[in-house]
């Protein structure tokens, strides 16, 4: 093997014989501790349109007055043996290892007891060891008001510019074989006001921008096609809930959604989408939590083109449930149905449509174990011809996962996991089987 096989073996043996000598020589403690994270497993590369609030960290006791300060640091070394996500036939598959780091700082400003103030900073950079172009430098900045009055009203801001990339696999990630991913930059603003008493009243806004930068990005002015040409756009979201409470912290609500998207160059694809549901938000005891919201949802296309008349209509859903069955275990289920921006050549929009099972169990105060599942269904607007054949794609995606986590101390933690992806497609040329190992180390102060 060469030289890079060889160092980044011996990272993985690193890793694993600090994990040996912390298990021996780490007396236990004596009570229950709260997870320190590895930033990159929980880093959200894609903005999501309806979150105001950034998720506090609360290990750690570093302070200057009133401000609490929360550096964290992960550090990781992962092999997958499909880096590209290609299927054999069509390209082969191309192994390699990788090194993420993953530094980040959150700062937290109280203010009067009930108020606060965030900053939130978080990165994930990946470095791979022989297929250099793939190496990303995803970074998060943002900035988090909440306003908590008596009486039940709450306002909520929040301002973020992330710089990521596409996943591999995923449903907008078009690069393909040595090429670099796609990358972009996203800078998004928004706001909430919510009344939650007996009558619950909740108003959301949200602006969201993508650029899209680098060599898979083309040109503005036309001389080469491209990510600029295609997916630049301008996206914003509105949102009113009107209901009330049936129970002590549980509420039921019909919202009303609309998004408008705008695009730079491409303004065939300029939309509206209107979304219309009944939704429920509760928190049982502490031990159930949930949001989820069931309904009707349609897109308009702007211009109708020869792609298609423009428009969906049809069944939507969204969903998020915690339930602790005891105190030692979580379960998280997710569950989603609606349509997407699309990145594939020849059609308006994609529908997707897939659900998600989180499950962790500490078997003492310091191990615990995890697993995951998720599925989605992916079916485009309009046929496309390929492969010599004229067909609408469909996908099916499966994600199975298995993780086990040792806490050292309540702010040092180790975590190894794998994961195997494969997705399913009526285009053979989109079909991938790929298994990822990850020996992982994270801290926060």
């Amino acid at each position: 093997r060469g030289k890079e096989d060889y160092m980044n073996i011996l990272r993985v043996v690193f890793l694993g014989a600090l994990l040996l000598v912390s298990l021996m020589c780490i007396p236990p403690v004596g009570a229950q501790t709260q997870q320190a994270r590895f930033t990159n497993v929980n880093y959200a590369i894609y903005p999501n349109p309806f979150l105001f609030t950034i998720p506090l960290l609360e290990t750690g006791n570093i302070s200057a007055g009133p401000l609490k300060v929360h550096p964290h640091f992960g550090i990781a070394q992962t092999y997958t043996d499909n880096v590209f996500r290609t299927d054999p036939t069509f390209g082969g598959r191309k192994a390699d290892w990788y090194t993420t780091y993953a530094p980040g700082l959150q700062v937290q400003l109280p203010l009067l007891g009930r108020h606060r103030l965030v900053f939130d900073y978080r990165s994930n950079i990946e470095s791979y060891s022989r297929k250099t172009s793939q190496n990303v430098d995803d970074q998060t900045i943002a900035g988090n008001v909440v306003l908590d009055f008596p009486g039940g009203l709450s306002i909520k801001g929040l301002g973020e510019l992330k710089t990521g990339h596409d996943y591999r696999g995923t449903a907008t990630a078009t690069a393909l074989g040595s090429e670099e991913p796609n990358r972009f930059y996203t800078p998004t603003g928004g706001v909430e006001a919510e009344y939650a008493q007996q009558l619950f009243i909740r108003a959301r806004y949200k602006y969201l921008e993508w650029q899209y930068i680098g060599p898979q990005a083309g040109s503005r002015d036309g001389s080469s096609i491209g990510d600029i040409n295609t997916r630049n756009r301008v996206e914003n979201f509105w949102a009113l809930a009107l209901g009330g409470r049936v129970l002590p912290k549980t509420y039921v609500f019909l919202e009303g959604k609309v998004s408008k998207h705008i695009y730079e160059i491409n303004r065939e694809l300029d939309s509206t989408t209107y979304n219309v549901g009944l939704g429920a938000t509760w928190e049982v005891t502490g031990k159930t939590t949930g949001d989820v919201s069931i309904g009707w949802e349609g897109k308009n296309l702007d211009r109708a083109s020869t792609r298609g008349s423009g428009t969906f209509s049809g069944l939507s859903f969204s969903g998020n449930i915690l339930w602790a069955p005891q105190e030692r275990t979580q379960v998280n289920l997710g569950f989603h149905r609606g349509t997407n921006e699309t990145v594939l050549a020849g059609t308006r929009y994609f529908t997707s449509t897939g659900t998600s099972l989180n499950l962790s169990h500490a078997f003492t105060q310091k191990w615990q174990a995890r697993a995951r599942f998720s599925y989605n269904h992916i079916g485009y607007s309009d046929p496309i011809t390929a492969e010599g054949k004229t067909q609408t794609r469909r996908d099916d995606s499966v994600t199975l996962g298995a993780g086990l986590q040792y806490q050292i101390q309540p702010w040092l933690g180790f975590l190894t996991t794998y994961s195997y992806d494969e997705r399913l497609s009526n285009f053979l040329s989109n079909q991938y089987v790929a298994s990822v190992w990850m020996v992982s180390a994270q801290a926060q102060f």
